[in-house]
């Protein structure tokens, strides 16, 4: 016992020696240090760096976390904000902070994925993926980067691209399974196309200019086309109706093609001698340069070949800056399908979409999955999936998205000087959308009191007309 009652007295005394002596204060250590690179240090526990004068290199020291929390009560799902410090996964009482390095940079991007709102309940699978995620494929001439099945799983109705193709250059000649349907993010450019009839078409496109709405256009499967840049380059996005467009079967190049045709048989077909198809590319340039600048911006029809069967009845590119905006309570939009303003394109209908500072796209539903894309601006949306499940994403320009169908959502703009533009898209012949609020109504109204539980006079606001956007 007396044994032990002396280990007890010393315990404190040891403790102290450990805590805060350090080798460096060790004679011998200190005359081979001098003799020894002092950028060189020994190594120490843990317990003694601080006694060592040795900062730690934690990337996240543990601090008093305590007014990083900034939701205010009460906590009714509002975005976090982090007010200048790194973000942590704490809401309220909920959550704590980082003890290891976390990739702040995505964090600070996507706040509702670090300290998502109480409203967010269940499993959602991904339903975002950026651009700037995916592999650009480097080209003479230009890049491509795709978000396509194998990014986004949840997309299986719709894929899209970014291109760019320098002053110029070409995407090659070819065609597809599937429908394509593109716009214009930037610069200007040139497309050709022949139809099933042998009718052709050629047209200029173009970005947005001086403050103008872009350009969009739209092929039918299997039409043959060509995309060419004019002086200033072009830059665009691809949607194609099948997420999956990687598949084998899907985009066919005409190069491609006759170089793994036997080369008597492209001669005989084209009338002409083998030696004629000697120099046709062994391997897919997807993007080439022209040898020959084509005619400038507004002159197309001097490239136009004479055609006897004539022009496509219905044009394949469509002046989203010659359409009337349908003008809301917190911005506009524009529609665009082939029941009302644009026959070619049967397969995609798509809404041009502007949010004004603080305000947000309706709560909603489709019939068909929506693709989004963020063409401008920073925005967010909670995805509802039935069964009380949801979760909310942050989005911003270059993100792409899917809302399944019937997901009800919104997309607030979270900026309040900044607009919010983006592209809904949808792999069916006409846009159609639900509104929460037109419902409401024009539902009678003791259902909707004794559901909700709010009075008549609340709901005799509700506006009986679809708002598309509110501010």
């Amino acid at each position: 016992m007396a044994r032990i009652s002396v280990l007890t007295a010393l315990l404190p005394i040891l403790y102290a020696l450990l805590s805060t002596a350090s080798p460096l204060a060790d004679e011998e250590v200190e005359q081979f240090m001098r003799r020894q690179d002092p950028a060189i240090k020994p190594l120490l526990h843990l317990a003694r760096r601080d006694a060592a004068g040795i900062k730690t290199r934690h990337l996240r020291p543990i601090v008093n976390n305590a007014k990083r929390d900034s939701i205010t009560p009460p906590d009714v799902g509002q975005i976090a904000n982090f007010t200048g410090s790194e973000p942590e996964p704490v809401r309220g009482a909920d959550g704590a902070p980082f003890l290891s390095p976390s990739n702040t940079g995505i964090d600070d991007e996507n706040p509702d994925n670090i300290a998502p709102p109480t409203t967010d309940a269940g499993v959602v699978p991904n339903l975002k993926w950026s651009m700037a995620s995916s592999h650009t494929r480097l080209l003479k001439g230009g890049w491509v980067r795709e978000t396509v099945i194998t990014d986004l799983p949840t997309s299986k109705d719709v894929a899209g691209a970014e291109i760019r193709l320098a002053p110029n250059a070409y995407r090659e000649l070819h065609w597809h399974r599937v429908a394509e349907w593109g716009y214009i993010l930037g610069g200007t450019g040139r497309i050709s196309a022949v139809d099933s009839t042998g009718k052709s078409y050629i047209s200029d496109i173009k970005g947005p200019i001086n403050g103008s709405d872009p350009d969009i256009y739209y092929f039918p499967p299997g039409v043959p086309h060509s995309i060419q840049a004019l002086d200033s380059g072009l830059e665009f996005l691809l949607i194609f109706t099948d997420g999956n467009f990687d598949a084998l079967g899907t985009t066919f190049m005409l190069s491609d093609w006759l170089a793994h045709t036997p080369l008597d048989i492209v001669a005989q077909n084209f009338g002409v001698n083998t030696s004629v198809f000697n120099n046709i590319p062994k391997t897919d340039p997807y993007i080439l340069d022209s040898t020959v600048p084509p005619p400038q911006l507004g002159e197309a029809s001097q490239q136009a070949i004479p055609d006897p069967q004539g022009e496509v009845p219905n044009p394949y590119v469509f002046h989203i800056s010659q359409q009337e905006k349908i003008i809301a309570p917190g911005g506009w939009a524009k529609i665009q399908d082939s029941v009302t303003n644009f026959p070619v394109s049967t397969m995609l209908a798509s809404a041009l979409v502007y949010v004004e500072p603080n305000a947000m796209r309706e709560l909603h539903w489709h019939i068909a999955d929506e693709w989004l894309y963020i063409v401008s601006g920073k925005g967010r949306a909670t995805a509802f999936a039935g069964s009380a499940t949801s979760r909310t994403f942050d989005f911003e320009a270059g993100d792409t998205g899917v809302f399944p169908v019937s997901y009800g959502h919104y997309i607030k703009n979270l900026s309040p000087t900044e607009p919010l533009i983006f592209l809904e898209l949808f792999k069916a012949p006409q846009f159609v959308d639900f509104s929460a609020t037109q419902w409401l109504a024009l539902t009678p109204r003791q259902v909707v009191i004794d559901l909700l539980n709010i009075s008549s006079e609340v709901i005799d606001t509700f506006a009986k007309t679809k708002q598309i956007i509110v501010s």
